[in-house]
């Protein structure tokens, strides 16, 4: 059908409605051969009177018409059409196959129609169709060649009743039938969209959530390591004239710092070209590599003293992650900000998860923080604004912990934070 379709359209017929007035004017066309056929087949002449055979042409034009307006008045359509056969039943020359613009009509009304609205219009057509035969029979019509009457004579007023009900009935049935298909297909389609928004959009929050993990990572990195080969870059500059093989040393540590710094930069944002050892990929970090990262602040000039407690318990990857991320920051924006003071890192782990308390004396007499000035109350405020505090405390939010941080009140600095990491059960439930 759609070859026809296309067709009609380059002719400039469009729509349902525009189809449906081009069927119907070609089925009054063809029922217009009828009385060709019947001079044909009768020598020439008529078998009944002209105005007789006119009659009948006209109902059966006006049944077929009905078909075109069954989209735009599918309750008239049907109305018109009951009609037309009611009185076509009442002339004296009946056509074959009058009755069909019922079927089609019952058929639209189920379709486009509130089921209950579809019911009681055909159960009114129904009516008035059933009634109107069984008067014209009793005046002395025919129904036999009628469709909607399915070849009974309408003396038994059973199945004048009977053919009615499958005349209306079935069409109608058929009708909600396809209405209901359509609408549970639209469900569909509706749902379909519905779930391709959604995936689009919880797509879009996890480029946004990858993207922000990113960020996070790549302040942790550039601030640790960067602010460290600062702070020995410093030292090189000053040892350079007086100690020569210190400086030496701290170049040396500068130089592994920036090959670890550039290789954790290529493993995140995914751009590993080299096939040496530096641009091989390494795991996320964890406590695991504790001391590993105390020691490096060590070596940048951080007088580091740790403790542990419960060590060896398996954290989530996360919480492992985000621990060890909150140490690093810590003790970033000690050797920023309170270069030379003492810091003490604490992690305990137990039943209920991980603590981490990171803790930094004052700046030590006669050494200069990050911003090239002595340690004021507008570094402490720095600190608090910086992104480095949020952060810590955003990955601690994702874990369902608790953190806080804030100064000493003796010039110093804690940053204190709980991740919750309750133990695996030991078997199944």
């Amino acid at each position: 059908m759609g070859w026809l379709r296309d067709r009609l359209a380059r002719l400039g017929v469009r729509g349902p409605t525009g189809r449906d007035t081009v069927a119907a004017a070609v089925l009054a066309v063809l029922g217009l051969a009828r009385p060709v056929v019947a001079l044909a087949v009768n020598g020439g002449r008529l078998p009944v009177p002209g105005w007789q055979l006119a009659a009948a042409n006209l109902a059966a034009t006006a049944d077929v018409g009905t078909i075109a307006l069954r989209r735009r008045v599918p309750r008239t359509a049907l109305a018109l059409a009951t009609a037309v056969v009611v009185a076509a039943a009442a002339l004296p020359v009946r056509y074959a196959m009058t009755g069909l613009g019922v079927l089609v009509c019952a058929y639209t009304v189920a379709t486009l129609l509130p089921w209950r609205r579809a019911a009681a219009t055909l159960g009114a057509c129904a009516v008035a169709h059933a009634a109107g035969g069984a008067l014209v029979t009793a005046a002395g019509g025919e129904l036999r060649l009628l469709l909607t009457f399915w070849g009974v004579d309408g003396h038994d007023l059973v199945d004048v009743v009977l053919a009615t009900a499958a005349s209306y009935g079935i069409p109608g049935l058929l009708g909600a039938y396809v209405q209901t298909r359509r609408a549970y297909t639209a469900e569909l389609v509706a749902r379909a969209e519905r779930l391709e928004r959604e995936q689009h959009e919880r797509a879009e929050l996890a480029v946004a959530s990858e993207r922000g993990r990113i960020a996070r990572e790549l302040h942790d990195i550039a601030a640790h390591d960067l602010s460290a080969i600062v702070v020995q870059a410093g030292a090189a500059d000053r040892l350079v004239d007086r100690d020569a093989g210190a400086a030496k040393a701290a170049l040396a540590s500068i130089r592994r710092q920036g090959r670890e710094t550039l290789t954790a930069l290529r493993q995140l944002v995914g751009v590993v070209r080299d096939s040496d050892e530096a641009g091989r990929r390494v795991p996320q970090p964890t406590l695991a590599r504790l001391d590993e990262l105390v020691a490096g602040a060590r070596e940048g000039g951080v007088p580091v003293e740790t403790t542990w407690s419960g060590a060896g318990r398996p954290l989530p990857p996360a919480v492992d992650l985000a621990a060890y991320r909150i140490v690093q920051e810590a003790l970033t924006n000690a050797r920023r900000h309170a270069p030379g003071a003492a810091v003490s890192v604490a992690v305990a782990v137990d039943d209920t998860g991980v603590r981490v308390v990171v803790a930094n004396g004052p700046l030590a007499k006669g050494v200069e923080s990050a911003s090239g000035r002595p340690s004021t109350d507008s570094d402490r405020q720095d600190r608090r604004s910086g992104h480095g505090l949020a952060g810590m405390r955003e990955r601690v939010q994702l874990t369902g912990g608790t953190f806080t941080a804030g100064s000493t009140g003796e010039g110093g600095w804690r940053v204190e934070a709980h991740l919750p990491a309750p133990p695996a059960p030991d078997g199944p439930p």
